[in-house]
């Protein structure tokens, strides 16, 4: 038994012999089993295992890394990254495996490196500053503004579009971490997390309104009738554009039908043919043609508009525009007219008038002699007589003008013609037919005076949209018959006599205003040196009511006419010029005017 316990004591001084020979061994090594960065560091100095880690270190830091950050592709190393590892701190933590703690954990910790291995990390970590750094800097590459999607039209017809582009920002704190775990995880390759931000106007939104657009302006449209062209180019094409639809909307474009409106009417101007009715003379009661008709043709607009609008946006760059053949409401056949009669006929003086006022009044009338008013017609003076201008034969007359604030009498063409509109209204008017529009005089003019009643005269001028109209309201054509000698126009009414009555009421006269009977002299540079021209005769101004009253069985018809007249002075014009070279259109244009029944 002694024996045994002095072996058992051997054995153990024996071992601890070993253990103790162990430490001292590695009092300043690293124990056996412990390796870094691959490699085996056992019975190493510390300075050894520095020295032998510096070349491992550096490899490691330097080892590339690739960034993807949606399009964005960088690559860059460990050490660009912030990762910091150093062979010292190494070393320290080589030695300190089995060499700290208590020595029962010394122990255990030596013997898991014979066993096992250790492979030591410490001593890695990533500088925050570097890193974060690094990351806000590849976030300059990657971020990009959203960008809405946006269509122009440039003034020469081109289209500039811009696509819409998706907004991007790299999220850096979320960047840190996924960097931090590609290390963890010992990956290569980090994909970097982005935030994006739609645009508030995608391509969507605006891909009807570019695919128009561009339709249209992909060339000229060619406009044709009858071999004539005209061509509207893509500048003039994107003038008619007009877009709807804001942000967040849908844009549509489309021709602006106004626009097109406008560019067809002066087209129409070109093709517009007016229709041209018989006109006859009354010849005793067997009605003799004095002009054939001919039928007008006219540029359908209505159907025009919306065929360009149309055309324009297609590949067919062509557009036949449809033109509409107008009849004549008056044929040439006299006994489809059905006249039978003398129905009204008014007279009015122009005796001792200016040669010039004689000749345009003359002319006047035979512009308006043999004029039919079919049954529903409408008479116009302006349009029966044309225009009232020097190249159409008309002479400088004189007119009342109220331009400048004041009246005054001024050289006019075609002054006199108003005496025409007075006399041809007055048949008119004694005829019971339905007024439309008619315009008094500035000045009262006794001449005018028909059957006792003063204020039935009429104004006209075509420049100013003054005109005389009537409506033959009856189923019977009326015949106008004009005859002017050298002191007397007088108008006659031809066709079936009405089957209604015409009443007139005693004009009601108020107002009435004396005139200035002191005379005025001016001069006028547009008449010859020394001619003198008496223009006005002084007369008072009033103001004058007329009631027509039309009865046909039991429909009555009221037509209340008010005209307000200035007082006049006695006017003579001295010329001091060459001749009446200048002037104003002026035909003696009211302050205001119009009787409607």
């Amino acid at each position: 038994m002694r024996s045994l316990l002095i072996g058992l004591a051997l054995g153990l001084l024996l071992a601890l012999g070993v253990v103790a020979g162990w430490q001292v061994a590695y009092a300043e090594r690293v124990f056996p089993g412990v390796r870094a960065l691959g490699v085996n560091l056992g019975g190493r100095q510390a300075s050894e295992v520095e020295a032998l880690l510096a070349a491992p270190t550096a490899a490691l830091l330097d080892e590339q890394v690739t960034l993807v950050a949606g399009e964005t592709t960088r690559t860059a190393t460990w050490r660009d990254l912030g990762l910091r590892l150093s062979p010292g701190d190494l070393a320290a933590a080589a030695m300190a495996v089995g060499h700290s703690g208590d020595p029962l954990r010394r122990l255990r910790e030596q013997w898991r490196a014979i066993r096992n291995g250790v492979e030591l990390s410490a001593g890695e970590r990533f500088d925050e500053a570097a890193l974060t750094a690094y990351l806000e800097g590849l976030a300059q590459a990657v971020n990009r503004p959203a960008h809405d999607a946006r269509l122009l039209v440039l003034p020469d017809g081109t289209v500039q579009y811009t696509a819409s582009q998706v907004g991007q920002t790299l999220a850096v704190p979320e960047a840190v971490t996924a960097v931090r775990e590609a290390r963890r995880v010992g990956s290569r390759e980090i994909r970097l997390p982005l935030a994006q931000e739609q645009p508030a106007i995608s391509d969507a939104l605006r891909r009807e309104a570019r695919e128009y657009t561009e339709r249209v302006l992909a060339g000229p449209l060619v406009l044709e009738f009858a071999g004539q062209q005209w061509r509207v180019e893509p500048a003039e094409l994107a003038d008619w554009l007009v877009f709807s639809g804001g942000a967040g909307e849908p844009m549509t474009a489309r021709l602006d039908a106004d626009a097109v409106r406008r560019r067809l009417s002066a087209i129409a101007a070109e093709i517009d043919q007016p229709v041209i009715n018989a006109r006859f003379d009354w010849n005793g009661g067997s009605p003799r043609l004095l002009r054939a008709s001919q039928p007008g043709r006219q540029l359908d607009l209505e159907a025009a508009v919306p065929l360009v609008q149309e055309r324009a946006a297609s590949t067919e760059r062509t557009v036949a525009l449809p033109v509409q053949t107008v009849a004549p409401t008056v044929g040439d056949a006299p006994a489809a007219l059905g006249l039978r009669e003398l129905i009204e006929e008014a007279s009015t003086s122009f005796a001792g008038a200016i040669p010039e006022k004689a000749h345009n009044i003359r002319l006047a009338a035979e512009r308006l002699h043999g004029t039919v008013v079919p049954p529903g017609g409408r008479f116009s003076f302006n349009r029966e007589v044309g225009p009232t201008t020097l190249d159409t034969g008309f002479q400088w007359g004189f007119g009342i003008t109220s331009e400048g604030g004041g009246l005054r009498t001024v050289p006019s063409v075609a002054g006199g013609i108003c005496q025409v509109a007075t006399t041809l209204f007055q048949a008119f008017f004694w005829a019971g037919y339905r007024l439309e529009e008619r315009h008094w005089h500035l000045y009262w003019i006794p001449a005018y005076t028909s059957r006792g009643v003063v204020g039935l005269d009429a104004t006209v001028d075509e420049d100013a949209g003054l005109d005389l109209q009537f409506i033959n309201t009856t189923p019977d054509a009326v015949l106008i018959q004009a005859f002017a000698d050298d002191s007397t126009v007088t108008f006659r009414l031809y066709g079936h006599r009405p089957h209604w009555t015409v009443e007139v009421a005693e004009p009601q006269v108020t107002n009435r205003v004396p005139p200035d009977p002191q005379p005025v002299v001016e001069e006028d540079p547009t008449l010859p040196a020394g001619r003198r021209v008496a223009v006005e005769t002084a007369r008072e101004g009033f103001d004058v009511t007329i009631v027509r009253t039309v009865t046909e069985g039991s429909d009555v018809r009221t037509l209340t006419l008010k005209s307000t007249y200035r007082p006049s002075r006695n006017v003579t014009l001295v010329g001091t010029g060459g001749g009446a070279a200048s002037g104003t259109s002026a035909q003696n244009r009211p302050a205001s005017g119009g009787a409607r029944e």
